[in-house]
């Protein structure tokens, strides 16, 4: 096969896509997208050498002869070809790195109308026929998965994996001379995330598991492995009374190679320029290309308040730590917010999480007057500001409340359609499936939740537990439950669903067991009091539940 030139080179075959070099076209099942003419000359130079370690030098002395080129851009070229062939650089199936070193192309590469040959490895496709093929592929596995078996959890990649680079922003450090500001950069990092978040050709892992590695010694290599990234910003930030200075570098986790360093300085009122021009920075280096929508999103300003956006950051730090009392202090933090700037729509957002959490965490004694305030709250948000995605996720929680589960469906559809790598939404969608007797695809929805935020918080596990007691599989809903009470013993929700999947295995004695332990914590606690906190469309789901209770030994009234 003569692929010596794109001009010249015959059409081939790569990994389950058809490549036109004269055309500069690369083709899947149902998608077909071209190529930069430099990007295909790449491609067809590791095609000719497939196998054979290809040099960063080679590379450039043959695509770019007699032009003095950055390391950059070799990067990006494989970047963009990975992306067009739904390879990932942590697992790859068509371009490998070799670190300090080059690329090999370690796919077959065949003339077109030669058969594959079979290979153990799953073809990479893109676009809706990987959709069609991971959903078929999903279905099999939800059948078959064990995880449970061997003590560990996983999450599928084959149905969560896109092509799509994977992006880790670690938190941020404070330089300060204060600890006292650790929020601030916390706050920072927040926001990065949220921003890249919102460009759909990112792949952006959730807060919840980046912050766990905020007083970590780990180092690049093994933050990725374990996040499943490709790439790390790591940055820090000094606040020194007027004066802001930020650090980023993006980090390839392929070899620890920073692509780029970047120092910003200014005043502090210059915050909003500085984080814009960071996330523009960063999905530049990464050759991502926006949306219109996505473009209006990331353009608009939170509010030109430095005083309100720093108040509005205490309180999500307060509000962060998920305590009663903590609640009360976020509260109080962006109603000062609000004070400040009656038009930030952020702080209003926070407040109505304030409300929401008072109702599903059990801190108020009317939950559904609390859920009114948030969805109150949530609504007067997004008519200021439709972009803030938290407005949705809340909306889904309250109909889900309201038993309208349609409405608390489209309310998290939107939420990802603003935030496509919303990990809680996921998260919540799959809850709202769950109780809408959708289980097979509430543990999809979970898969992707559980890639995007991969150190699972106990509330995942919480909903995973659930998901399978509603599938009757009463046996691993224990256990995962079980998981989850071990991390958290408060978590009153777990407990009470231990104590039916127990009961309903016929473990009693640790069946009752959990509701002497809930008794002692809730004294007066009742089969009277869950109608309202277990919202099933299948009536004949929570009469399993409370079957299972009754087993465990939990009173009527």
């Amino acid at each position: 096969m003569d692929i010596t030139s794109p001009g010249s080179a015959a059409p081939f075959s790569v990994a389950g896509y058809r490549v036109e070099p004269s055309l500069l076209r690369v083709a899947g099942v149902a998608t077909h997208g071209r190529l930069e003419s430099k990007v295909m000359q790449v491609l067809v130079y590791l095609a000719q050498h497939a196998g054979q370690t290809v040099s960063r030098a080679e590379l450039e002395q043959q695509i770019w002869p007699g032009r003095v080129v950055t390391e950059d851009t070799v990067t990006n070229a494989i970047v963009k070809l990975r992306r067009a062939l739904g390879d990932n650089a942590r697992r790859p199936r068509v371009i490998e790195t070799i670190p300090k070193t080059g690329y090999r192309l370690i796919a077959e590469v065949l003339p077109l109308g030669t058969a594959a040959k079979a290979s153990p490895r799953r073809p990479a496709v893109g676009g809706l026929a990987w959709a069609v093929t991971a959903t078929l592929i999903g279905l099999l596995l939800i059948a078959t998965w064990t995880f449970l078996t061997r003590g560990e959890l996983a999450t599928e990649q084959a149905t969560t994996r896109s092509g799509k680079p994977a992006v880790a922003v670690l938190p941020f450090k404070n330089l300060g001379t204060s600890p006292e500001q650790d929020y601030f950069a916390n706050g920072i990092t927040a926001d990065l995330i949220t921003d890249l978040s919102k460009a759909s050709g990112l792949l952006v892992i959730a807060s919840g598991s980046v912050f766990a590695y905020r007083d970590s010694d780990a180092g690049p290599r093994q933050v990725s492995a374990e996040l499943d990234a490709d790439y790390l910003v790591v940055g820090s930030v000094q606040r020194s009374g007027d004066a802001l200075r930020v650090n980023v570098q993006l980090i390839d986790a392929d070899d620890e190679r920073a692509l780029w360093a970047r120092r910003y300085e200014g005043p502090l009122s210059d915050i909003f320029d500085i984080q814009d021009q960071l996330t523009s920075a960063v999905i530049s280096a990464l050759q991502i290309e926006l949306a219109p929508v996505e473009r209006e999103f990331l353009a608009q300003r939170p509010t030109a308040s430095i005083a309100a956006y720093d108040l509005y950051l205490r309180g999500l730090e307060a509000h962060g730590h998920r305590s009663r009392e903590q609640n009360l202090i976020a509260r109080e933090s962006f109603q000062r917010a609000v004070g400040l700037d009656p038009a930030l729509a952020r702080a209003y957002t926070g407040l109505a999480m304030t409300h929401s959490r008072d109702a599903i965490d059990g801190w108020v004694s009317t939950p559904s007057r609390s859920l009114e305030q948030a969805a109150a709250l949530a609504a007067k948000a997004a008519e200021m500001d439709p972009s803030v995605p938290q407005v949705y996720f809340i909306r889904g929680q309250v109909e889900l409340f309201r038993r309208r589960h349609l409405a608390a469906i489209a309310a998290t559809q939107r939420a990802l359609q603003v935030d496509p790598n919303y990990a809680d939404a996921y998260a919540l969608s799959a809850w709202i499936l769950n109780y809408a007797g959708r289980s097979d695809e509430a543990q999809v929805s979970m898969d992707r939740a559980m890639r995007l935020n991969p150190r699972h918080t106990a509330s995942y596990l919480e909903v995973l537990g659930e998901i399978r007691f509603v599938q009757r599989r009463y046996a691993e809903s224990a256990s995962l439950f079980t998981r989850v009470l071990s991390i958290n013993p408060d978590y009153m929700r777990a407990r009470l669903w231990n104590a039916a999947a127990l009961a309903l295995t016929g473990t009693l004695d640790a069946a009752a067991w959990e509701v002497t332990e809930l008794m002692v914590s809730n004294p007066g606690f009742s089969l009277a009091r869950l109608e309202f906190a277990f919202p099933f469309k299948d009536p004949r789901v929570l009469d399993a539940l409370l079957d299972g209770l009754k087993m465990a030994g939990l009173p009527d009234a």
